[in-house]
């Protein structure tokens, strides 16, 4: 009687610790994953938020060529309306009044 107590009880000992070893290498798998991979999730994160700075900027540096050709082709248009309004040039006896928005 006290055998057969003592098998029953090494029977599931062994069930559970055959479990346990499964979780545990199971969880030690997802860990490595998560944090010790060259393709972890805390890599593959910063990766995205560089990915999401650069497009900012490509877009940023895309408009700002936008702005750039336009005053080129305005340069080449009529060059002295140009230098007037962007450089602030002027003749001799003109004065030139600067008129600022308050924004």
């Amino acid at each position: 009687m006290v055998s057969s107590i003592f098998d029953n009880l090494k029977l599931q000992f062994n069930r559970l610790s055959r479990i346990n070893k499964y979780s545990i290498a199971f969880a030690a798998f997802i860990v490595w994953m998560s944090f010790f991979d060259s393709r972890s999730f805390t890599t593959q994160y910063s990766l995205s938020k560089t990915i999401y700075k650069l497009e900012k900027d490509k877009k940023h540096y895309e408009e700002q060529l936008q702005v750039a050709l336009k005053d080129k082709e305005e340069l080449e248009n009529n060059k002295e309306k140009f230098a007037r309004e962007k450089f602030l040039f002027h003749k001799e006896n003109e004065e030139i009044i600067i008129i600022q928005n308050q924004d």
